[in-house]
């Protein structure tokens, strides 16, 4: 793999993971139904961000990863990579607790929180504005697979971004490497020739060549 390849795969699963990660909390995750005896029956829509808070951080997360694969070299860049691992693992932990069976006390709290879109995200009158009191019982919960499933897919690059980086990082640029001007490579011409007198006429036959022996 090469050094722009090593540089550049990281970068783009992480780009990836960081967008799937951030559609996964405007996703609806759940559509709960709660009956009161004051407001009768309300419907609340979940989104990622109400249900698995952890999303946008570990989104913003990805797009600082981004910046620290770019800069850190060596063994930094293998720590790096082991961060990123781990905050795929994160990632995994939220799909894994977001389907299957619901908990419902969870749902409860959510939906009656005084935070938040869960409570209320609508003007007086509109459809959806009522309050959900604490004393309203979850009737239904009904899951929406595309928020799992993006972070899923989130967490698959980050975990891919981590092992790339860990096991090809970047590597930290040789002075061979580096651009050597002109000036420089006359300066280790002539240091060659006093270590050498010998090598001064391989520059002198350069010379009548027509050929530049700094090149």
């Amino acid at each position: 793999m090469t050094q722009r390849a090593r540089l550049l795969v990281p970068v783009v699963l992480l780009l990836v993971a960081a967008v799937l990660l951030w559609l996964a909390s405007r996703a609806t995750w759940l559509e709960v139904v709660a009956f009161n005896d004051q407001s009768g029956e309300v419907v609340r829509s979940l989104t990622g961000s109400d249900w698995q808070p952890a999303l946008v951080p570990l989104a913003l997360g990805a797009v600082a990863a981004i910046a620290a694969v770019a800069l850190v070299r060596g063994i930094g860049a293998r720590v790096i990579g082991a961060v990123i691992a781990l905050l795929g693992l994160a990632a995994v932990l939220l799909v894994l607790s977001g389907v299957g069976d619901i908990d419902t006390d969870r749902a409860h709290s959510v939906v009656t929180s005084s935070e938040g879109q869960a409570r209320t995200d609508a003007g007086p009158g509109a459809e959806g504005s009522a309050a959900v009191p604490e004393w309203s019982q979850i009737t239904e919960i009904s899951t929406r697979a595309a928020g799992p499933a993006a972070t899923g897919a989130g967490a698959f690059a980050l975990l891919a971004a981590g092992v790339v980086v860990m096991l090809r990082p970047v590597r930290a640029v040789s002075r061979d490497d580096r651009y050597v001007t002109p000036a420089a490579r006359r300066q280790d011409a002539a240091t060659t020739v006093e270590s050498d007198p010998d090598s001064g006429r391989d520059l002198w036959q350069d010379l009548d060549d027509g050929r530049d022996p700094t090149v």
